[in-house]
């Protein structure tokens, strides 16, 4: 049973409640308790890659891998470093090297795609055996996200395995069609990790092979990180609340409530000899406005720019470069001044990460914005631009979105240009644009995303 604190539940506006997880002296011995019996199965899956790997992928889609970061490090320095040898010294099957691919991949270690070369037949075609094999499959399908420039073997893998996977769900039973149905939505990789989380704890609560101790500790740990959050939003309510009288009424509030953050944020990073990052978030504040403004002015004077001029603005309101200068501010001494060097260098990196939100927002959301009055958008750019159609130019849009997610890959291969919190900093903006505009523009209609903000933030999971 979920225990509450004594105080009175927080109201919200979703006509909910908060009603925090325990924080009481036994609930913390407990989950200390799993915690550590957890890292002892780590330490003992050690003696087989395959089932190391599978257990690190395991806490990491149930959300507590964060716990054994040193431990996890360790392990998939060691397996990599051994890589070569482990498709023919141990026969794995199709899901196990798929897997093996993907969990290295996924952090940082640059594994051949060669590892599949042995599951095509004679005319180079993926073997029709594979078909049946429905794990493999999925786990294959799971893995072709990690793709980089130039590996044809993994484009191939992602053609082949979505073109069956659909089927294979039909003849599944209702538990793994729906785990299927799910990533052919959201790949885990390309998801948000907490989300990703609230949809593999009931899978793995259904799995017949599920852990006890693992299933136990990813939900009193899902609870306690809720309450974080809970305590979090109660304080973004601080800000003042002051006029400005050279403004206008509906930017008053928002611009004194901008100068408080900054001003705040400098005295507090000051006495840390940090207050270059406030300088540089700033910077980029400034760029946003300015870019604003040439929407504002295509808009007004019906003005569509060619699509390249176009995209290189809609990057820069799509906040590039402000959005990881402002969350590099929060991040202590892992962001020195090198960090926001980097941000102002303008990395590939940031380019492709918001040219994915840009161009799924703009696709699933255009056509309503310029019904209600809006400056064009890329794709009603690029189709005056090529004479196609809309249908066309999502198509070709949608491999611009291939492409990038290609480069953020890329970008987050072992050695990285800064720490790996900073590019996974990164990578999680491309993620939040894959979720936000996969089917509608979620920022619009936030009404789509209710049940996984109050399963993030408010209803505790029952343990």
């Amino acid at each position: 049973m979920i225990q509450k604190q004594q105080h009175s539940p927080a109201n919200t506006k979703w006509g909910c409640t908060f009603h925090p997880f325990c924080e009481t002296e036994s609930c913390d011995k407990q989950v200390e308790e799993l915690k550590e019996d957890v890292r002892a199965m780590l330490i003992a899956s050690t003696r087989d890659p395959a089932e190391n790997v599978l257990l690190i992928d395991t806490l990491s889609r149930l959300g507590i891998s964060y716990h054994y970061e040193t431990e996890i490090e360790q392990q998939l320095i060691r397996i990599f470093e051994s890589h070569a040898n482990l498709p023919d010294d141990h026969d794995y099957d199709l899901y196990t090297i798929a897997l093996l691919f993907r969990v290295l991949r996924q952090n940082g270690f640059k594994i051949s795609c060669g590892v599949f070369k042995k599951f095509k037949d004679e005319n180079g075609k993926f073997k029709e055996s594979l078909i049946s094999d429905v794990k493999g499959m999925l786990s294959l399908y799971e893995a072709t996200h990690l793709s980089m420039h130039g590996e044809r073997i993994l484009d191939e893998a992602l053609a082949f395995t979505t073109a069956h996977l659909t089927s294979l769900a039909t003849d599944s039973s209702s538990h793994l069609a729906k785990h299927i149905s799910d990533a052919l939505e959201q790949p885990f990789y390309t998801g948000l990790p907490r989300l990703e989380t609230l949809k593999f704890i009931p899978f793995y609560e259904q799995d017949e092979s599920r852990n006890g101790t693992l299933l136990k500790f990813a939900k009193l740990d899902f609870n306690k990180v809720q309450t974080l959050y809970q305590q979090e939003l109660r304080l973004v309510t601080r800000w003042d609340i002051k006029a400005l009288a050279e403004l206008p009424d509906y930017m008053k509030s928002l611009y004194i409530a901008i100068l408080n953050l900054y001003d705040e944020l400098d005295d507090e990073l000051s006495k840390e000899g940090r207050s270059y990052g406030v300088t540089c978030a700033k910077e980029m504040l400034k760029e946003i406005v300015r870019a604003y403004f040439v929407e504002a002015q295509c808009f007004r004077q019906g003005v569509v720019p060619p699509f390249e001029e176009r995209l290189d603005n809609a990057l820069i309101t799509g906040c590039a470069f402000f959005l990881p200068a402002a969350l590099f501010v929060g991040m202590g001494e892992v962001a020195g001044i090198d960090a926001f060097d980097w941000i102002r260098s303008r990395p590939q990196i940031m380019i492709s990460t918001v040219i994915i939100g840009r161009l799924r927002c703009d696709i699933v959301s255009h056509e309503a914005e310029q019904k209600r009055g809006h400056v064009a958008s890329v794709v009603e750019a690029y189709m005056k631009e090529h004479g196609i159609s809309r249908e066309e130019t999502i198509e070709k849009l949608e491999i611009m979105i291939d492409n990038a997610w290609k480069d953020v890959n890329e970008e987050c291969m072992r050695p990285t240009a800064v720490a790996k919190p900073l590019v996974t900093v990164i990578l999680n903006i491309a993620r939040i644009g894959e979720d936000l505009y996969k089917k509608v523009d979620g920022v619009t209609n936030p009404q789509h995303f209710k049940h996984y903000i109050k399963q993030l933030f408010i209803d505790p999971m029952l343990v």
